[in-house]
């Protein structure tokens, strides 16, 4: 494969998917874990990538094809990455290697998650990781997991928190614009003294069908949705998992996946 039919493939790739990880760039195109791309000093945007596959990235970059955005780094909890380094969400030299969590998208989804971005004032709730280990042990017993569609999650989780790419996605969804979709759907709010954006009505989510107990927007559910109940941020953060979940209620019993902050 010439480098520009690598550009081209990728390119496909990353437009049809609208918020992509380099995780998953990676796993379609190369993957290298001692591999990154930097956008500053120490600044790591993109780990993972061959060498092959982060420069033909690079390229796209450069010649207008696909861009990057600041993305809470849950969304790399659902591809499985959970990386030991801190986190910054500000495109600036660090002293010591840190992480900028980043989706790549087309240049119109960009524009549109950049509105976004620019009215909520950054990404949204994304707490500490107290331990990267318990992370991937969770997302491995995540993966075996099955909903059982019982909607206890969609009636009594609160709040449900939104970030650029959920606003976004949902925008798309119903066919009307990022700062209409803000101001109907969405609300500023305090978890653990952190300020954050949220779902404006929940318990029950405003997209709760309660006829079908389905989603109504499920395609286009928020990332903490996607990431319930293993690795939502809170939870991969320390907190127990909620025991109300019939699918999580049953692991208080795997003693090798202890509840609770780690020490």
């Amino acid at each position: 494969m010439t480098g520009e039919d690598l550009k081209r493939k990728m390119e496909r790739f990353i437009h049809s998917e609208r918020h992509v990880t380099s995780v998953r760039i990676a796993r379609a195109f190369g993957e290298d874990q001692e591999g990154a791309i930097t956008c500053a000093e120490n600044l790591v945007v993109a780990p993972g990538l061959s060498r092959e596959a982060g420069e033909a990235l690079i390229a796209l970059v450069v010649e207008g094809r696909i861009f990057w955005s600041p993305i809470s780094r849950a969304v790399y909890h659902l591809d499985g990455l959970f990386l030991d380094l801190p986190v910054s969400y500000v495109q600036r030299s660090h002293h010591l290697p840190t992480w900028l969590p980043a989706a790549f998208n087309s240049p119109l989804v960009h524009k549109r998650v950049m509105e976004a971005i620019r009215l909520m004032g950054g990404v949204g709730f994304d707490p500490a990781i107290s331990d990267p280990d318990y992370g991937s042990r969770l997302y491995k017993i995540q993966s075996e997991l099955g909903c059982e569609r019982c909607g206890r999650c969609c009636t009594i989780s609160s709040p449900i928190s939104l970030e650029p790419q959920d606003v976004e996605r949902l925008s798309a969804r119903l066919g009307i614009g990022i700062r209409k979709t803000i101001q109907k759907y969405a609300a500023r709010v305090e978890v653990d003294g952190q300020g954050a954006w949220a779902m404006k009505r929940a318990s029950p989510c405003i997209f709760f069908d309660e006829a079908t107990g389905l989603c109504k927007i499920h395609p286009a559910r928020p990332i903490v949705c996607r990431a319930f109940p293993l690795l939502s941020p809170r939870t991969v953060g320390g907190e127990p998992w909620p025991e109300w979940c019939p699918a999580a209620g049953c692991l208080s019993k795997l003693a090798e996946v202890p509840q609770g902050r780690r020490e």
